[in-house]
């Protein structure tokens, strides 16, 4: 979710470590070749982490580990730290105390309309991610930053407000789909439902689309909603129930759609909803514009990796990020 989220998650130089000390030893070794009265060196030696019955447990025993099993991810959140803070100084900005406490507003917001259910939301999520006191302050400084970042470029236009309006209360629609991969394909199925086969029945067996669990039906749709592609918003947009779209593409792949009914809006007042929907604008627009900059950033500055564990655990990583899911 958190994305996420999107998103998400205390303190603004929350962005290094500084929990795995070392410190010397009250023992002293013997000093070779030295003079009799000169002060023996002391020696270096880890602040154990954990016991494990009487034997300790150092950073360096969990270090080869750690770095496989998150060092990648970390390295990546410390590079597009270090092009936030550059692009911040840049721009004469910098991130308080009261752009955290805002973050984390507007995260609990997301979970539940009640504080005390959103906390434990947020707990749990915490606890579940390991974001631990370090990782979601950090979290919270990197969204705080590119919110602060992204402010000159939102654009809030009553087009939009009056948009997002009839998205949340206009008519939507309920539809079937069917998605294949090929034109030919989509062409014969197009043909036989034109001939009066069952549309759920064709849907469950040759669909590729999730929805064909359920016949190919979906939830309720807007024909305002971008989410939604524009082709296949503009076909469904004009059909009685009953009907079928053409043949839509999409990407690589091929959809037919029918419309089982359309629901009505639910007479909401512009008006009375103008100030809650002008700032569900302003997030969205935040959001879309906040995730842009962190995918331009993300990719700088240059990272050289030294330690052979770290080099292989961001090898996989970025392999696995070229490749996707």
């Amino acid at each position: 979710m958190l994305l996420a989220i999107v998103m998400v998650i205390g303190g603004c130089q929350a962005n290094h470590s500084t929990n795995v000390p070392t410190r010397t030893s009250a023992a002293v070794t013997d000093m070779p070749d030295g003079d009799e009265g000169t002060p023996a060196r002391p020696a270096m030696q880890e602040r154990p982490l954990a016991m494990l019955n009487d034997e300790p447990v150092t950073i360096s025993t969990m270090q080869a580990r750690l770095v496989e099993h998150s060092g990648a991810e970390t390295l990546r959140e410390l590079r597009l730290e270090t092009a936030l803070r550059t692009t911040l100084q840049l721009s004469e900005l910098a991130v308080e105390q009261q752009h955290l406490d805002r973050e984390e507003a507007l995260l609990l917001e997301r979970f539940s309309d009640d504080e005390d259910t959103a906390r434990m939301v947020l707990q749990t999520l915490r606890r579940n991610d390991g974001l631990g006191p370090e990782r979601y302050g950090a979290l919270l400084w990197r969204n705080a930053a590119l919110r602060l970042l992204v402010q000159k470029d939102i654009a809030l236009t009553p087009a939009t407000v009056q948009r997002l309006h009839r998205l949340e209360h206009g008519p939507r629609q309920v539809i079937r789909i069917l998605v294949v991969p090929t034109l030919q394909e989509a062409e014969e199925l197009h043909a036989r439902l034109s001939n009066g086969e069952d549309f759920g029945a064709l849907a469950s067996t040759r669909s590729m689309d999730p929805s064909r669990d359920r016949g190919g039906l979906l939830d309720p749709i807007s024909s305002e909603d971008p989410t939604w592609p524009q082709a296949l918003r503009t076909e469904i947009v004009e059909l009685q129930p009953g009907a079928l779209s053409g043949i839509v593409f999409l990407d690589d792949r091929f959809a037919i759609a029918r419309l089982e009914r359309t629901l009505p809006a639910d007479n909401v007042d512009f008006e009375s909803v103008r100030e809650e929907l002008e700032s569900t604008a302003r997030l969205s627009q935040e959001r879309l514009k906040m995730a842009e900059l962190a995918g331009r950033l993300g990719v700088q500055p240059r990272i050289r990796v030294l330690d052979p564990g770290l080099r292989q655990a961001w090898s996989v990583d970025e392999s696995a990020s070229d490749t996707g899911p």
